[in-house]
């Protein structure tokens, strides 16, 4: 790190506060903090903390507001999160922006947290990055960031911004009885974290240089009235393109056209439209998830093209075959109920599909979905004309970790009774004459029953893996009492009268 940003921001720091920034820490300490963690800290890093060992529990926060942490803040902050990510718990969306610069996770231990929020979010330091991004690069994570910014290539270019930002005077000080603290951006009182937003980033080196004024101008003078309503007033137009998901179902939209601006979304919602015409995507290299349900497009070759993509929903759409889908590689899910495709024969060349949600109308579709080797969430929402012998296929589903079927009539579910690797099965609105199988599934965890029935449900008692159940208080009421261990029956379906909830209640808290 170069200590002359450093001592030049000590000495402009000091114009407005008081000396708040600690005595360095020593190696051993960091070491120690090293050794713990599994983690070599970037030199960058390393020579920060050789200088100030965090700051002190009164200062107004090192970056914008929030505080620099010190090392044995930092180790309380990365085990809370080490222990978050051992619970495999959180499956929360995730967007690197840039992409493909931070790995897409809701945590990951090798994220170094120097600064916090209070409120459950950080800044870090990521010495695991994503294939393009860099060791030592400062993000945001946590609770309320699912949206994750390269803020800054490395440490130094943090602090050289937060100088220039000093000497620019482009920072507010706020006083709150006998606190002090400051914050980025002149007049005004923003969370650092929700102010990148606004900042070109990562800083110094931005990725993204905003529309200039003229051209966002230019931009909404050209939209109909049903596309400024909901852009909203003029001075809301540069957000809007800057935005990283748009929620933009049942807007009456026809032409989206005017979505050419808006490169770097990586969630778009356009379900309950009607889209025919997919011109306007093409810019959006970055799209990561895309829902078209309820619009009667039926050509895809406009976005094909699109890289990130991985989750796709088209049901109830007009896309009546795979051959445009299979060109998108980076799938990874993909909903094509209610649609006419009925050739599913090319689903194995969707080499990282992992989660499928589909129709079953004849056998052919169920060998197809059998070779999908990847798969590991399987969604049946309909299942016609196919035996107890042809389900038998799904067995080859080796990684299938979830499996849900919906408005079926089943003879057994003996094709997954060897299945380790099922962890969760839901059954809606289904009816299963031989469960007996549930019984024998060593990895099954988790069952819910949503206005399901199975004949002899109580033959799940034999299951020395499930821990949670879910289904009518009736259901609840045959199981309660038949496992030889706690179940947890924490959740019911549908009404009970008080005598049951009485029941059903001094069971959950006993």
């Amino acid at each position: 790190m170069n200590h002359t940003i450093l001592k030049e921001l000590e000495v402009e720091l000091k114009n407005y506060f008081q000396p708040f920034l600690n005595a360095p820490a020593t190696i051993e300490e960091i070491q120690y903090a090293e050794s713990e963690m599994g983690i070599a800290f970037p030199d960058e890093l390393r020579n920060l903390y050789l200088a100030h060992n965090g700051e002190d529990k009164s200062g107004p926060g090192l970056f914008f507001g929030l505080p620099f942490l010190s090392l044995d803040e930092v180790l309380d902050e990365w085990r809370i999160w080490k222990r978050i990510e051992e619970d495999d718990f959180f499956n929360f969306d995730a967007f690197s922006i840039p992409t493909e610069y931070i790995k897409e996770r809701y945590v990951n231990h090798n994220w170094i947290p120097i600064s916090k929020d209070y409120g459950g979010n950080n800044l870090g330091i990521d010495v695991d990055p994503d294939e393009k991004g860099k060791v030592g690069q400062v993000i945001n994570f946590g609770r309320d960031e699912e949206v994750k910014y390269v803020i800054a290539n490395r440490i130094s270019d943090l602090l050289l911004f937060i100088l220039q930002t000093l000497k620019n005077k482009n920072f507010t000080i706020h006083q709150e009885e006998d606190y002090l603290y400051w914050s980025y951006g002149a007049n005004d009182n923003i969370h650092f974290l929700d102010a990148l937003f606004n900042i070109e980033l990562p800083v110094l080196q931005p990725q993204f240089i905003f529309q200039s004024e003229n051209n966002v101008n230019d931009w909404y003078d050209s939209l109909d009235e049903n596309w400024r309503c909901i852009v909203g007033a003029s001075e809301r137009a540069d957000r809007f393109i800057r935005e990283k998901r748009l929620y933009l179902g049942g807007k009456g939209l026809v032409d989206i056209s005017p979505l050419q601006m808006c490169t770097e979304v990586r969630e778009l919602i356009l379900s309950g439209n009607e889209i025919r015409d997919l011109a306007g995507l093409e810019r959006m290299n970055s799209l990561k998830k895309l829902y078209l349900v309820n619009n009667p497009v039926q050509d895809l070759t406009p976005i094909i093209h699109l890289k990130h993509l991985q989750e796709m929903n088209i049901k109830n759409t007009k896309i009546n075959n795979l051959s445009e889908l299979v060109e998108m590689s980076s799938l990874k899910k993909l909903n094509i109920t209610h649609t006419s495709i009925q050739d599913f024969s090319l689903l194995p060349q969707f080499q990282k599909l992992e989660s499928l949600s589909v129709h079953i109308s004849n056998r052919e579709q169920l060998y197809a979905i059998s070779k999908v080797d990847n798969l590991k969430h399987l969604y049946i929402l309909g299942l016609e004309n196919v035996s107890e012998l042809d389900l038998l296929v799904l067995q080859n589903l080796n990684k299938l970790i979830t499996i849900e079927f919906e408005n079926s009539i089943i003879a057994n579910l003996n094709c997954f009774q060897h299945n380790a690797s099922i962890q969760n099965i839901k059954l809606t609105d289904t009816k299963v004459k031989d469960g007996a199988a549930l019984g024998k599934m060593n990895g099954l965890k988790e069952l819910e029953l949503d206005g399901a029935t199975i004949d002899n449900l109580e033959t799940i008692c034999c299951s020395y893996s499930l821990e949670i159940f879910t289904g009518t208080f009736e259901q609840f009421f045959m199981l309660k009492d038949s496992f030889d261990r706690n179940i947890d029956f924490s959740k019911i379906i549908g009404g009970m009268s008080e005598e049951e909830s009485e029941i059903w209640h001094q069971h959950v808290i006993d």
